[in-house]
């Protein structure tokens, strides 16, 4: 278990969460209405326009919100405790100190050396706490989806990614060409800490949550659409296809030349 990529994971996990909230309450340009200084919020900007500058993030992938650290997550947290991140959370004490435990393993320093056992089941505790309060939170926002694996995110090669409080169906705008491979990168949670598995309609499910795709003359069409799942182990599933979560992701195929 690549408990670093754990640990990443979270962070983008709940990055997504507090974009989604923030955007609920104050819209688009929510980062100014949440809790960090002008000055802190000059730097990513400054860190986002390099970004683009050097064209190593591209559309959604560069999102302001990516350049944030768990201290600016934790801040923002903080400032807007009232209300939903109350409710996800449930105890404001617990998740501070959650937070800044987690933020100790992104020094510099401790990339160098191998974390011990300790550290390393201190990481996944606290991580499974926190994606688990998200999916039950999420899962009581749809009300008959309760207790159902939820997808956290969704991201292709071609720079498109699917978040929380997005539309489930993601329209690329991107042309491709039979020959060209899709890749997707799938993240998940399951409230009982179950694994998942993944696909792409109508593969074969799979353990492996990297799934790849290449494009053939039968994906011609202006509107061809890719349905990525999840589930749980569970022999009930939150959809009748057997699937608990699904994203769908549209591109446009046209013949080669």
């Amino acid at each position: 278990m690549d408990v670093r990529q754990i640990l990443l994971d979270t962070e983008s996990t709940l990055r997504d969460f507090v974009s989604m909230i923030m955007e609920q309450q104050h819209g688009e340009d929510w980062i100014h209405n949440s809790g960090l200084s002008s000055e802190r919020i000059r730097l990513l900007e400054e860190e986002k326009d390099a970004n683009d500058e050097r064209k190593i993030s591209i559309q959604d992938e560069n999102r302001l919100i990516n350049n944030t650290n768990i201290i600016d997550l934790k801040t923002i947290i903080s400032k807007n405790w009232k209300g939903d991140f109350e409710v996800a959370f449930g105890d404001w004490d617990t998740l501070s100190i959650y937070l800044s435990t987690l933020y100790r393993y992104y020094d510099t320093d401790s990339h160098q050396r191998a974390l011990l056992t300790h550290q390393k089941h201190l990481i996944l505790g606290i991580s499974g706490f926190i994606r688990n309060r998200i999916v039950v939170y999420r899962s009581w926002k749809d009300g008959n989806k309760k207790g159902f694996p939820k997808i956290e995110s969704v991201r292709d090669n071609l720079g498109n990614i699917w978040v929380p409080g997005k539309p489930k169906k993601i329209k690329t705008g991107l042309t491709l060409h039979p020959g060209d491979t899709l890749e997707f990168v799938i993240t998940g949670k399951d409230p009982k800490d179950q694994d998942l598995s993944y696909r792409i309609y109508p593969s074969k499910w799979s353990t492996n949550n990297v799934q790849l795709i290449e494009l053939t003359e039968k994906h011609i069409g202006s509107q061809t659409v890719f349905h990525i799942g999840i589930r749980g182990p569970q022999k009930h599933h939150a959809y009748p296809l057997g699937h608990d979560d699904r994203v769908t992701f549209e591109y446009e195929v046209l013949p080669n030349d």
